[in-house]
């Protein structure tokens, strides 16, 4: 594995549920504005209401949205994104986007990810120790990669959850 893809940058979103069956879905991307993107579309505007209902079901039921920065292929930070997703009497969902903006850095250090590309983690071990992210548990076997991925009970599927509008997809 050559140093250059070793030292990539990333922001990735895990989103882990335990129920019936465990189960994490991994969004991998090198923009803030994906991320932001990812949310608008899971809580507010994707266009199967069913989508919408599930992701608030799941955000009510304990499901987490953690973001880990990951910067030159090491852990850098963590930001918990449930307290940003709000639910009204109504039912209504907003997402608090000036608490988003402050928490999460506009950009990495280091060369980001890309389409193609796999996220090396240089110590998933120390990085991620007392943590809840099930990367602990994929990495180095299964590691994520750039855009979508769900995880279900041991096994990673290669294939875009097409549920989501991918904020980035893969040029043609």
């Amino acid at each position: 594995m050559s140093d250059d893809l070793r030292g990539r940058s990333a922001y990735v979103l895990e989103k882990t549920y335990s129920g019936q069956m465990d189960w994490s879905l991994f969004f991998v991307y090198s923009r803030r504005e994906h991320i932001r993107a990812l949310l608008q579309d899971m809580f507010v505007d994707n266009p199967d209401p069913d989508v919408v209902d599930g992701q608030i079901s799941s955000h009510d039921g304990g499901e987490t949205a953690d973001l880990w920065l990951i910067e030159h292929g090491r852990r850098t930070g963590h930001v918990d994104l449930r307290p940003f997703i709000q639910e009204s009497a109504e039912g209504e969902i907003t997402i608090d986007w000036p608490a988003f903006d402050a928490a999460v850095p506009a950009a990495l250090a280091g060369p980001p990810l890309r389409h193609g590309e796999e996220l090396q983690l240089r110590d998933v071990r120390t990085d991620f120790q007392n943590t809840t992210s099930e990367l602990l548990t994929i990495y180095p076997d299964d590691p994520v990669s750039y855009g979508m991925q769900v995880w279900v009970e041991g096994d990673m599927s290669g294939q875009p959850y097409e549920v989501f509008t991918d904020p980035d997809p893969k040029p043609a």
